[in-house]
């Protein structure tokens, strides 16, 4: 059971980062400094239209759930949720916030990322890499993975869609679901990526099953491409970032070779910076 302090992650982040083979995959808990709505307002807003007082609204579902419930009750409601999502998540106070987050400023500092995978609906991960100079190719659909991208660009590829297209949006139980079959274009890029890279966690619970249940199908195929391998292969280390480690959830990760990071829980994005400033040396 792997659990390591900042300062013996960083010479191991290091030196994946300076060779290009690591990759960060950055959750909700990244975007924390945005102050962006999370899923209890997403649940309030989804309420009233149907009746409910929100905290009745949260006694009937997970969130995942009461979203389909909404988006099935009224199909109409839902286009104008999401648009009342792109405004919240992308709206001028929030790109003011950006602009000054130690996080984002970090990350986008690290011109040696050539791909971030991100579970976010919001477009300030991209804004923020093209503010600092970079080229961007956003890939969120198929057709996206299809087109033409600008040398030397950065893929960013939104896992659970994009709010700049309503049909790639990862939101309700079913599209969860459609999810978790692993078939679309940004699974087999996964699963490409995965071979020859180790990958980052950031942002993430350890209660996020959704990507734990992605993961675990991820360690099986490699599992399977290492056993019809004529050559022993080494797996891949990958990291998971956390402010409270705990004591189950490392030794359960340690199963699919994911080694957690115990970062300073008492000044979060702080500690989520540091980690990135640490990475470029």
């Amino acid at each position: 059971m792997a659990v390591l302090e900042l300062a013996q992650a960083a010479p191991l982040l290091q030196q994946e980062y300076r060779e290009g083979r690591l990759i960060p995959f950055l959750g909700a808990g990244f975007s924390k400094p945005l102050n962006l709505p999370d899923w209890s307002e997403l649940i309030a807003a989804m309420a009233e239209p149907l009746g409910f007082e929100p905290e009745l609204f949260m006694k009937h579902g997970s969130a995942e759930q009461l979203a389909e419930f909404f988006a099935v009750a009224h199909p109409n409601n839902f286009e104008r949720l999401v648009y009342g999502m792109a405004r919240k998540f992308n709206s001028e106070e929030a790109a003011q916030l950006r602009k000054d987050s130690p996080t984002h400023k970090a990350l986008a500092s690290l011109d040696r990322f050539h791909t971030i995978y991100t579970t976010n609906f919001d477009w300030h991960i991209e804004c923020a890499l093209k503010e600092a100079g970079r080229k961007v190719a956003v890939l969120a659909s198929f057709v996206d993975f299809q087109d033409e991208k600008e040398a030397g660009a950065c893929d960013v590829i939104k896992f659970h869609g994009t709010l700049e297209m309503r049909n790639t949006i990862v939101l309700t139980e079913s599209s969860f679901f459609e999810r978790m079959a692993l078939e679309d274009a940004a699974d087999q890029r996964l699963r490409a990526d995965l071979l020859s890279h180790s990958f980052l966690f950031i942002g993430y619970s350890f209660s996020d099953l959704n990507i734990r249940y992605i993961w675990y199908r991820m360690h099986q195929l490699r599992q399977r491409s290492q056993a019809r391998s004529r050559v022993p292969l080494k797996p891949r280390k990958c990291y998971f970032a956390t402010h409270g480690a705990g004591l189950v959830q490392p030794m359960l990760l340690e199963q699919w070779n994911i080694d957690v990071i115990q970062l300073d829980p008492e000044d979060k994005t702080a500690s989520v910076a540091e980690l990135l400033k640490c990475i470029g040396g």
